[in-house]
């Protein structure tokens, strides 16, 4: 009987070469990768361009100052965009708490949260003017023409004539050189809100000589010569919502309407309840079907 051989078993394997080998998958990895750094580069880009010039100048500070935030100035440009009604993203909610509509007990909370913050940082603002016109040795004399309150619209800050220290020249809109002193100050600090600002020019009841060139005419220039040194000292671009001129229709509190004292600058930082209730006013009403 013949012996039997054992089986033998042959294995091929194949062995894994030419350009596919030299590469494999790893370009995909680096595709995905510029891919994914593409869209936060734009997403970047979009988010910068939609964010307020609050959120950048706090950006900016940031990379200036590490500590910036905790700053007089950093914590004023926070305090400011917490009263923001919306996020950087159109549509968005902000810096707020609560998860509410706007139509529920959150809501509410928000709305009054809001206007509490808005009134802190007026009077914050309000503190800092005072300041600067107690420690200045140049503004130290002016101290007692300028006056704040809050009122239905918001914060009204008031500069008046006085006998000896008046802010016009003689029946013009031009302003004397410590006015302009005075208006540079209020204008950085007003600056730094996201309020809206009105700007008022008030004379006294005395009638203007010239018949054609009025008390109308007077108080809405030299309300206009105001706003054009705001505007270059420290206020944003669109930031003056409106100018009028009030002659002596809105005559100080207690004062006769010859007072000289009525001959003065009025500057209003718009609360956000009024801007909002000034928009719904002015919204233009569909006419009634007959």
């Amino acid at each position: 009987m013949a012996e039997q051989q054992p089986e033998v078993k042959i294995k091929f394997v194949k062995k894994k070469g030419g350009h596919a080998a030299a590469h494999g998958g790893a370009w995909k990895v680096a595709y995905a990768d510029l891919v994914t750094a593409l869209m936060a580069f734009f997403l970047l880009m979009w988010l910068l361009a939609s964010a307020s010039s609050n959120t950048k100048a706090g950006i900016a500070g940031s990379f200036q100052d590490p500590n910036f935030f905790n700053t007089e100035k950093g914590k004023a440009i926070m305090e400011a965009y917490k009263m923001e009604k919306s996020g950087i993203l159109p549509g968005g909610r902000g810096m707020k708490d609560g998860t509410g509509d706007g139509g529920g007990p959150e809501g509410i909370v928000i709305e009054e949260d809001t206007g509490e913050q808005e009134r802190k940082v007026m009077e914050e603002t309000a503190q800092t003017i005072d300041k600067a016109f107690r420690e200045d040795k140049l503004l130290q004399a002016f101290s007692n023409q300028i006056s704040f309150e809050f009122t239905a619209e918001g914060l009204r800050i008031q500069i008046q004539d006085r006998a000896a220290q008046v802010l016009f020249d003689s029946g013009s809109a031009t302003l004397k050189p410590y006015t302009l002193a005075i208006l540079k100050e209020i204008a950085q600090e007003l600056g730094k809100l996201p309020n809206h600002i009105l700007i008022g020019g008030h004379t006294d009841s005395v009638q203007y000589p010239n018949q054609a060139y009025t008390n109308w005419e007077l108080s809405a220039d030299r309300a206009n010569s105001a706003r054009r040194v705001l505007e270059s000292s420290g206020l944003r671009p669109g930031q003056v919502q409106r100018v009028t001129g009030y002659a002596a229709t809105q005559p100080l509190e207690d004062k006769d309407p010859k007072d000289p004292q009525n001959r003065r600058i009025s500057i209003v930082v718009l609360s956000s309840a009024t801007e909002k209730a000034e928009t719904e006013r002015q919204k233009v009403m569909p006419p009634k079907k007959k």
